[in-house]
């Protein structure tokens, strides 16, 4: 006899509610008020009480197992091996898409058939059996959703898998397995980065190849070309070991790859984005090892750092890190972050997305897909009582405002913004619609920064300087300069780049009462210049000149980025 026939229609003798209140699990208020949901919105009353808090899921099953006298399949250990539930819907008479939509698992143990489904009660779900397996004992089972979720995930996976892999893929399946596995050519990608201590990978398709290039000390080199059919797999492996839907080739998808290479622990954020011969796919390797994140290690001379430690041992108040991307400003925030981590003061992020993963700081990521902006979770943060808060990025109005109010309510608030240095944060932020006095009166200062290349210290060449920049570094602490100028050259060491490793130039200003009065009266970015200027305090090229003097980079680095000093 079939066993799907508890399935058929006929309702249960005792009524779910009627149980959970003999088990003293809910009240009777408590149905009552999910009955009113349920005749208005519908829905399955146990859902229903779940969701208005009333019980908890496991609780719901249970009693929903004695009820439909099914198995709860409570524990991992007890759930079926997903590959064999994989394998037995690809066979199955049944499109497996349908199991999907309807979110249904089947499989066979022994000469039973097996069944797990998110509704039980669906009549729907018995009648496609019955007409499928008309001859076959079904036995159900229930699960938690979110063990469900997790089954039904594995078999999209495979089945995107299995579709890349179809014989109309046949030809570049072929021409990758004479070259080498997609699962050693990955492999070796990500190595190679790691040995060359690439910051990021881009896999950038063309017409008839996809090049990979490495992002070494802020520069793209070019490291291996492909022909372009071997793309998809390439493509596809990535973002099958990134936890990304490999089957969508449409829309731009984000993941995060944690994995060990060359003996060195990351984590590898990894960004899809779709364009004319396929999809543009970036790597950014995060390093877990977080000796970098320290203030001491970012290249601030000692006035800069005693400075800017200063700002984060206020109570309350803005403190603004700002430059172009890839200028290192959020290593700046989570070093930051790690220094003011004392165990005393609750630290809060709301992040987009989540780079490093500090121990005692609670992180948040924010999802503006599904509305979770950084508004929305800043909001909510509030509420959890919070000493120092860090907001990713600044780039809007209602986020700005938040920021603001946040610091004058006694919270010190840490964030970046886009400009090209220190003062122009303070128009950007009126740009955006705050009032002035409120740019002013919160802020404790402002921290622009580039990263430099730093000048290879095995093939490094001495180097003559202009008059006028030993007039300009004149103009510096006498403590802080060199006289060791260095250009550089290239050498196998270096990859012949002629640079290893990055530091930090920076431009502090501290907010004084001479700048808070002058944003407040709407002074022009020229006339706060001139007064941050007058004030002694350091631009980026200068501070750039005070590391070429000690031999750390070159004149020309400095330049190159301080084009507009």
């Amino acid at each position: 006899m079939n066993q799907v026939s508890l399935q058929s229609g006929t309702a249960p003798k005792v009524l779910l509610g009627e149980m959970l209140c003999a088990r003293g699990l809910v009240s009777s208020e408590d149905v009552e008020k999910a009955l009113k949901i349920q005749s208005s919105v519908g829905g399955r009353l146990g859902t229903l009480l779940v969701r208005i808090g009333a019980v908890s899921e496991d609780q719901l099953l249970q009693v929903l197992a004695e009820q439909l006298q099914i198995v709860y399949l409570r524990n991992s250990n007890e759930l079926p091996d997903n590959l064999l539930v994989f394998q037995f819907m690809s066979q199955s008479p049944i499109k497996l898409d349908w199991f999907i939509d309807h979110s249904v698992l089947l499989w066979q143990r022994d000469e039973e058939l097996c069944c797990l489904a998110r509704d039980m009660q669906d009549h729907g779900l018995t009648e496609i059996l019955n007409y499928f397996y008309p001859q076959q004992a079904v036995t159900f089972y229930i699960a938690a959703n979110h063990q469900l979720d997790k089954l039904l995930e594995f078999v999209r996976r495979e089945r995107a898998i299995e579709q890349l892999f179809s014989p109309g893929n046949a030809k570049q399946l072929r021409e990758m397995a004479e070259e080498a596995p997609v699962i050693e050519l990955v492999n070796n990608i990500l190595a190679q980065a790691v040995d060359v201590s690439a910051s990021d990978i881009h896999v950038e398709p063309g017409e008839e190849n996809f090049t990979v290039r490495l992002r070494v000390d802020g520069v793209l080199h070019t490291r291996l070309t492909q022909p372009s059919e071997r793309f998809a797999a390439v493509a596809s492996r990535i973002k099958l070991i990134s936890g990304i839907d490999i089957a969508e080739r449409r829309l731009p998808q984000d993941g995060r790859i944690t994995t060990r290479i060359s003996g060195q622990e990351l984590d590898i954020r990894v960004s899809t984005v779709p364009c004319v011969h396929g999809e543009s796919i970036v790597l950014r390797l995060l390093p877990k090892d977080r000796d970098e994140l320290a203030l001491v290690n970012l290249g601030m001379e000692e006035d800069h750092l005693k400075m800017f430690r200063s700002w984060l041992q206020s109570n309350n108040g803005i403190v603004l890190v700002t430059g172009p991307t890839g200028s290192g400003k959020s290593t700046t925030l989570y070093s930051a972050l790690d220094d003011s981590n004392d165990g005393i003061n609750k630290i809060l992020t709301v992040e987009d997305p989540v780079e490093y993963q500090i121990p005692g700081i609670t992180q948040i990521q924010a999802h503006s897909e599904i509305g979770y902006t950084f508004a929305r979770a800043l909001r909510a943060i509030l509420r959890q009582d919070p000493d120092v808060i860090m907001i990713g990025e600044i780039r809007d109005l209602e986020t700005a405002e938040i920021a603001v109010q946040s610091a004058l309510t006694g919270h010190l608030v840490l964030s970046t913004v886009h400009t090209n240095d220190a003062v122009s944060s303070f128009t950007r932020l009126v740009d955006m619609g705050i009032e002035p006095f409120l740019v002013a009166a919160p802020m404790r200062g402002v921290q622009a920064q580039r990263l430099v290349r730093k000048v290879c210290s095995h093939c490094s060449e001495a180097a003559p300087v202009p008059e006028s920049v030993r007039v300009e570094l004149s103009k510096l602490p006498a403590g802080l300069t060199g006289n060791s100028w260095r250009t550089a050259k290239g050498c196998t060491v270096c990859h012949n780049s002629g640079f290893s490793g990055r530091m930090g130039i920076y431009e502090l200003v501290p907010m004084s009462t001479e700048l808070q009065d002058m944003i407040v009266a709407g002074a022009t970015l020229n006339e706060i210049k001139a007064l941050v200027q007058a004030q002694g305090h350091r631009t980026l090229y200068q501070d750039g000149l005070i590391k070429a003097s000690r031999g750390e980079t070159t004149l020309e680095e400095v330049t190159r980025l301080t084009l507009s000093e």
